[in-house]
């Protein structure tokens, strides 16, 4: 669900809340069941898209978008949060994953989460356009070599309980259906071995998978899933990205699998910072993926009773990061003090609460918080084609028309949903920082040591599990961040093994 906008000072008004809110439209022609690139990648991006609506504060927004009329009693603030527990909810009936960082049945609150994360898409395979179970079994069998190992080539996390892998399963409701969960992407071996929930799968090519089933289900004599342009879209991705653009937006726009790491200690959410809590952005997921409808009568997929849904959104603010690889003493010493030194601290914050969201640079030049008095905050610059999905272009920019804008805004005061807007990235939380290689929100920067030299000194193309990341091309750039790029070797050095203990 999921690592797509303005600072509140330089919205000017409701025309701005519209083209943002825009961006539902395609999002909610994916929900609906229409041809879509396969995948969470394509429902978090549109997720992501949708979070950054209310750009000009509730009131303008709900007068804009015409929202019906409410439930009776749902203006009460917390209406959405003091939902009935609904009929009684059968427990997830499979065995857990031997993950490091797996919860047991004696905490019984956090286990059924856990099992929902890596199972349950909540009835959202209703909607899917995946072939179904049985096909997939025959490609494992017949082609081995590239779909053999339950997906291995395509850097699938194994579940040793399952025919399928993990995160990629058939439906809880309607077993005869194929899903993702959302730990088809945030499920992740790490380089020591352990299995780690949260973490992101950065070696899952799982555009290139999509691609490979839809050829061979076109190869036998059924419709493609996938129109030409998200097809070639898809195979600019490569493993651990997802496409942050609308779908009918012609290029490709890159973002890297988000780690989930405390997420239930944080403010800002997603890479743009506008969740403000984890059951917002839960909820925005689920009905990105096609689960619910502002008017339960029109959902093609009942939105699922609190007793299902909650303990998953417990989950999802539960998982903690891994402790990193063991370092030198000294060096970590010396790293804590560059850290402060550097002005790092000014932005990367002790408490994850604290992470803001520094602003676009309108003018290119990055700031640290308080280096000019225009800017408090900083700035940070950012890629062409992601301030596009902020701004628009005049190719639509991923900001197509109204449709469906009503009924997601509804969605988001029936359910009282804490979203904000922003004009630029959320502080990153470095709390296992050094699982989650590459960096920057395109993943164009394939370590810490390349991410703290200059920009124009970190590699122009680099080999991720088998696909070359070219930062040349479109949507590919690693500029920003130009902080810490100054540092001697040895400061780098040291800063990168205090970096590895976070």
């Amino acid at each position: 669900m999921e690592p797509i906008r303005t600072a509140s000072r330089a919205v000017a008004g409701a025309s701005r809340a519209r083209r943002a809110l825009g961006s539902c439209r395609a999002a909610r022609r994916t929900f609906a069941g229409r041809r879509s690139t396969a995948a969470s990648t394509s429902f978090a991006a549109m997720t992501l898209a949708s979070m950054v609506l209310l750009a000009c504060g509730d009131d303008d927004v709900a007068a804009d978008a015409h929202v019906p009329a409410l439930d009776g009693g749902s203006g009460d603030a917390d209406a959405g949060r003091r939902r009935d527990a609904g009929p009684p909810v059968a427990p997830v009936d499979r065995p857990p994953l031997a993950a490091a960082n797996a919860v047991g049945p004696e905490d019984p609150e956090l286990y059924d989460g856990m099992l929902r994360f890596l199972y349950d898409a909540f009835g959202a395979e209703a909607v899917s356009h995946w072939p179904p179970p049985d096909f997939f079994l025959r490609l494992m069998e017949d082609e081995p070599e590239v779909f053999g190992d339950q997906f291995r080539a395509f850097g699938f996390v194994r579940d040793p309980n399952d025919d399928f892998p993990v995160g990629f399963k058939r439906g809880l409701d309607d077993p005869t259906k194929m899903k993702e969960t959302c730990a088809i992407c945030h499920v992740a071996r790490l380089p020591d071995g352990r299995v780690w929930l949260g973490a992101p799968n950065g070696a899952l090519d799982f555009a290139g998978f999509t691609v490979a089933v839809n050829e061979r289900w076109v190869a036998e004599g059924h419709e493609s899933f996938l129109s030409a342009l998200e097809e070639s879209k898809l195979r600019e991705l490569g493993p651990g990205r997802f496409g942050a653009e609308s779908g009918e937006y012609p290029q490709v726009v890159p973002a890297d699998f988000p780690p989930y790491f405390g997420l239930g200690d944080r403010d800002r959410l997603n890479y743009l910072g506008t969740g403000r809590d984890v059951r917002s952005e839960v909820y925005l997921s689920l009905f990105s993926a096609g689960v619910g409808n502002p008017n339960p009568e029109d959902a093609r997929v009942a939105w699922p009773p609190a007793a299902r849904v909650d303990p998953f959104v417990r989950w999802m603010g539960a998982m903690a990061a891994p402790e990193g690889p063991p370092q030198s003493a000294t060096l970590v010493a010396r790293g804590r003090e560059v850290f402060r030194e550097a002005r790092c601290a000014s932005c990367h914050v002790d408490d994850p609460a604290e992470l803001g969201v520094v602003p676009y640079a309108p003018d290119g030049i990055e700031r640290h918080p308080d280096d000019d008095e225009a800017f408090p905050e900083g700035t940070i610059a950012t890629s062409r084609f992601h301030r596009i999905l902020i701004d628009g272009d005049e190719m639509g920019g991923g900001m197509p028309s109204d449709e469906g804008r009503a009924a997601l805004v509804t969605f988001i005061f029936r359910n009282m949903l804490r979203v904000s807007p922003s004009d630029g990235y959320r502080v990153a939380d470095l709390r296992g920082v050094w699982s989650t290689a590459p960096y920057l929100h395109n993943g164009s920067v394939p370590t810490l040591e390349a991410l703290l030299a200059p920009p124009d000194a970190r590699p122009t193309t680099f080999d991720r599990h088998g696909f070359t990341v070219d930062t040349m091309r479109a949507g590919n750039g690693n500029e920003g961040h130009d902080f810490g790029t100054d540092l001697s070797e040895d400061d780098r050095s040291a800063l990168v093994a205090y970096l590895r203990t976070l």
